[in-house]
């Protein structure tokens, strides 16, 4: 995450509040959406997957039961790489599902290791993400896929806004699907296909309303220092009040897309 903040980012997402409202998955659209970013990738049994940002393996395990694939969870919480794998051992799994603690910006992997990557909720918590970028094409073999999902804004955030949050909280990096499509063409990758799932997050957001009450609710329940101003150690309030004018500018709507590695 970004260089001054990769703490708070692991800190928010170890946090009780996510597993509360989100679950093992820690991202809108749980294991159905995976399902659909794995068929749209087109994983096999025979390819190598990269999960990164793979939180408590969920993902990783799923794929691995379900497809047969190997693969390979990347995180920089090393209390969720424990859990990974604890899992992948009591799910007798640990053949083809293995884990490691890292950073998607240096993955400690060799060139053209991997078939597909997958991003589910976390390309937008990349500080350097032309860097990231850059990582996930140079460990990708040629023609291969990275597959993702994540936060998107439709609507404009002001510059001066957008300075003033941390980037722990994944909404703060998100930038529209016009500029993910620019981005990931300038690292190499091409014939982008990309789906709305927007409903997703909406249904994370009823869900806060269930659990919470409110956003307010929410936040007030995870870890401090993401959740306020970065220029301050400001209060909750004012913090959340900024939350959500990010909200009412940016109209945060949820994507798939699927990208193709260049030669």
């Amino acid at each position: 995450m970004r260089r001054d903040a990769p703490d708070s980012t692991v800190t928010l997402y170890e946090s009780c509040a996510f597993e509360r409202l989100l679950g093992d998955t820690l991202r809108p659209g749980g294991l159905e959406l995976t399902a659909r970013l794995a068929e749209t990738a087109g994983i096999q049994t025979s390819m190598r997957v990269l999960d990164t940002a793979c939180g408590k393996g969920t993902t990783s395990l799923f794929l691995a039961r379900e497809y047969g694939c190997r693969v390979t969870g990347i995180d920089l919480s090393e209390q969720m790489i424990s859990l990974a794998e604890s899992k992948a051992a009591a799910e007798g799994l640990s053949g083809i599902a293995q884990f490691c603690h890292g950073d998607v910006e240096n993955l400690p992997f060799q060139d053209e290791s991997f078939d597909v990557v997958i991003s589910e909720c976390a390309f937008s918590l990349m500080p350097d993400k032309p860097k990231a970028a850059t990582e996930l094409r140079r460990v990708l073999k040629k023609s291969g896929k990275l597959a993702m999902t994540d936060i998107v804004l439709r609507g404009k955030v002001d510059d001066s806004l957008r300075s003033r949050l941390h980037m722990a909280y994944c909404m703060s990096g998100a930038v529209s699907a016009e500029e993910y499509t620019h981005l990931f063409s300038r690292a190499g990758f091409h014939s982008p296909y990309v789906e709305d799932h927007s409903e997703q997050l909406r249904k994370v957001a009823f869900q806060m309303g269930i659990a919470f009450g409110s956003m307010s609710g929410f936040m007030s329940q995870i870890p401090t220092g993401p959740c306020r101003c970065k220029t301050s150690a400001e209060p909750h309030p004012s913090a959340q009040q900024a939350y959500m004018q990010f909200v009412k500018q940016g109209r945060p709507g949820y994507m798939l897309m699927v990208l193709t590695r260049g030669e």
